[in-house]
């Protein structure tokens, strides 16, 4: 069954950016810069990576770490996309 899967992709070199982002569009992955996570003490550029895919979390990780490694990117957390709107939505309903 295919799921969302996402990845947080951190690349220690922004100049990395453009070319690993360019080889995840190439793989059928979306791509979003996360502006907000932006480290003071170095030049660390975030991505949030997701596609569809059948793979298991460990094959869906080593998949993403062989195609982000190349380009200078480091693949930090991944996991279904729906369980963590999940998770997120039991925290709301729990702090209300």
């Amino acid at each position: 069954m295919l799921r969302k899967l996402v990845a947080h992709v951190i690349f220690l070199n922004p100049n990395d950016l453009n070319r690993a982002s360019a080889e995840l569009i190439e793989h059928d992955f979306n791509v979003e810069y996360l502006d907000n996570l932006i480290d003071d003490y170095n030049r660390a550029v975030w991505v949030n990576a997701w596609t569809l895919s059948e793979l298991d979390d460990s094959s869906f990780f080593d998949w993403v770490e062989s195609i982000v490694e190349p380009v200078g990117g480091e693949c930090w957390k991944l996991g279904s996309l729906r369980r963590r709107l999940r998770a997120g939505l039991s925290r709301r309903r729990g702090a209300r």
